[in-house]
């Protein structure tokens, strides 16, 4: 087992408190840091997040706080699991306080609203004096992961020492880490499989059949990769656990809020209808950046795109397969 750290982590919601308990359970210190005073204090005295994971009791090595600076000032590894539009404030709030002998992993997935630029940009852009950048991403449910169930994500870093640093914290027997080298790439699949699951709810609502699904994602897969590759990184990157893994588990399963919001829309209930249902949907926001992105630079992304048509209301579901059913055949690889 590595040597025990004291790792701080950015936020206290499932994510993050799922990746606190992984964490201790490894053997690591952990200090956590919430706005919410009652889940500080509910960690720090009762050692359990009833917001999140009521009856679930956590390891005594996790501690809260809502002092960010105490985070800074105790933690040389700093993991981020923060709402990718909560990502800018932190960032922003952290930047003095970052200092060389930190890491930094990103444990968010998303894009920042006002450019589409991933979240690795931010944080580089706000803390450049870091002494290391590191994203975790892949197919993870956190409440999964917070009850010992065998997962695999995936470490990206540009140092192959800091990305073995960070990978040892999860050194239990119920995680497997993978150790990448692209970071740029690895962030794509998590911030584009929320479009490719909402896709996929839409067409089980329509009862299209299994099919169609397996066509879509497959396809999705690809305008992946080539996204990939347009924000810097490898379109083999999303081959692996970081595209098609983490768009096999949201994209199939009702435990995702996209796929069930996708079902809903495909079944007929209006956008805002759906929207109030669910709560949060990443990939509306998702959906209309990469498609933004992609016209902009000549990138074809007819899936991501049509799907975006239909959020924004500008297409119904089944004309858009239609559309994509008739346009011009092409040679698969070439498409």
């Amino acid at each position: 087992m590595a040597d025990t750290a004291t790792v701080g982590v950015l936020t206290a919601g499932a994510w993050g408190t799922a990746l606190a308990q992984t964490m201790a359970r490894a053997g690591n210190k952990v200090l956590v840091w919430d706005r919410d005073v009652q889940v500080v204090d509910d960690i720090n005295q009762r050692h359990e997040n009833r917001k999140r994971y009521p009856g679930i009791k956590l390891d005594d090595k996790v501690m809260a706080t809502d002092d960010v600076a105490a985070v800074t000032k105790h933690c040389d590894v700093i993991v981020v699991a923060a709402p990718s539009d909560v990502n800018p404030y932190l960032a922003a709030q952290l930047a003095a306080r970052v200092e060389a002998r930190h890491v930094l992993v990103l444990a968010s997935k998303g894009f920042r609203e006002s450019d589409g630029a991933l979240l690795s940009t931010i944080w580089q852009e706000a803390c450049p004096q870091a002494g290391g950048l590191c994203v975790l991403t892949g197919p993870s449910f956190a409440r999964e992961l917070m009850h010992k169930q065998v997962t695999a994500f995936t470490v990206a870093g540009s140092d192959s020492a800091t990305v073995g640093r960070v990978a040892d914290l999860f050194d239990v027997p119920f995680v497997r880490a993978y150790e990448h080298d692209d970071v740029l790439g690895a962030q794509v699949g998590g911030a584009l499989k929320n479009v490719l699951a909402i896709a996929s709810g839409i067409l089980d609502g329509l009862e299209m059949g299994y099919n169609a699904r397996a066509a879509m994602l497959s396809r999705g897969l690809v305008e992946m990769g080539r996204y990939a590759k347009l924000m810097g990184g490898r379109a083999e990157t999303v081959m692996g656990l970081t595209g098609m893994g983490d768009l096999l588990l949201t994209a199939t399963s009702e435990l995702s809020r996209n796929y069930r919001f996708g079902q809903l829309i495909g079944k007929g209930v209006p956008l805002h209808e759906a929207k109030l249902k669910i709560g949060t949907v990443e990939g509306i926001l998702a959906a209309r950046i990469v498609t933004v992105q992609a016209q902009a630079h000549g990138v074809d992304l007819a899936v991501m795109s049509a799907i975006d048509g239909v959020l924004h209301g500008d297409v119904t579901p089944l004309k858009v397969v239609d559309y994509l059913m008739r346009r011009p055949r092409k040679r698969e690889f070439d498409a």
